[in-house]
């Protein structure tokens, strides 16, 4: 296989037959981008610690696409996904959980966008949020007239399934979260430190992901963490 134009880096720990769903999602979207931009995709699922029904659920649901399996001990998502981009070969690189879900046209848009922004980092248009919590969540724009840079202080605007180029995630890997001292989450340092940096975020509109919370996570461990949480290191 010639390179890809995109890598989808799926970072899988214990979710055992959910992730099918998930997979299911990915396998969608990669349908859509082939017939609506005739892209190639290359998929790495990055199992960390991944039990028996997670890793044969996607070893299985991905069995007829081009596959590249990582399996790592580093119990941290930013770590895993550094891993993936690691091995990753296509053009762009695109993040997803192992119980969240695109929508069908999230790798066809954001590959869209990089095409006429490949300096950005783009994210989903809107999150809906279910599971242990409810919600939505919409993702600002950082070259719009609604985003506040000072707010990156006190939370966080952007998650991390994000779409970007590979070189992007290389310049900038994500940094290990340290309960011990209050340090995560990992994604909103990685969104601090790019926003530093000068790479804007944008949302790829018309487009949405659908996150699972669930109150074991690694993200809700980090929320319950002892300490000050400081998103931008020294």
């Amino acid at each position: 296989m010639q390179r890809p134009d995109l890598s989808i880096i799926i970072t899988a720990h214990r979710e055992g037959i959910i992730s099918g769903a998930t997979a299911n999602s990915a396998l969608s979207a990669i349908s859509h981008a082939s017939k609506d931009s005739n892209l190639t995709c290359e998929v790495i699922l990055v199992l960390d610690n991944a039990n028996l029904a997670t890793s044969e659920t996607l070893r299985h649901a991905f069995k007829n696409c081009h596959l590249k399996i990582i399996e790592t001990q580093t119990a941290d998502p930013g770590q895993s996904r550094n891993a993936g981009i690691s091995r990753a070969q296509g053009y762009a690189s695109a993040f997803l959980d192992g119980d969240d879900l695109w929508s069908s046209n999230w790798l066809s848009e954001g590959w869209k966008m990089l095409q006429s922004r490949p300096d950005c980092i783009g994210h989903s248009h809107c999150n809906m949020v279910f599971g242990d919590q409810k919600n939505l969540w919409w993702h600002v724009d950082s070259e719009g007239e609604l985003f506040d840079p000072d707010y990156l202080l006190w939370a966080n605007y952007w998650d991390a399934l994000s779409i970007a180029l590979t070189e992007t995630y290389r310049n900038y890997p994500f940094k290990a979260n340290d309960l011990a001292l209050g340090f995560g989450h990992e994604d909103w340092h990685w969104n601090a430190h790019t926003i530093a940096q000068g790479v804007a975020h944008k949302p790829v509109l018309n487009t949405v992901h659908f996150k699972r919370r669930r109150p074991n996570s690694v993200m809700a461990s980090v929320s319950k963490a002892d300490g000050t949480v400081w998103p931008i290191s020294k």
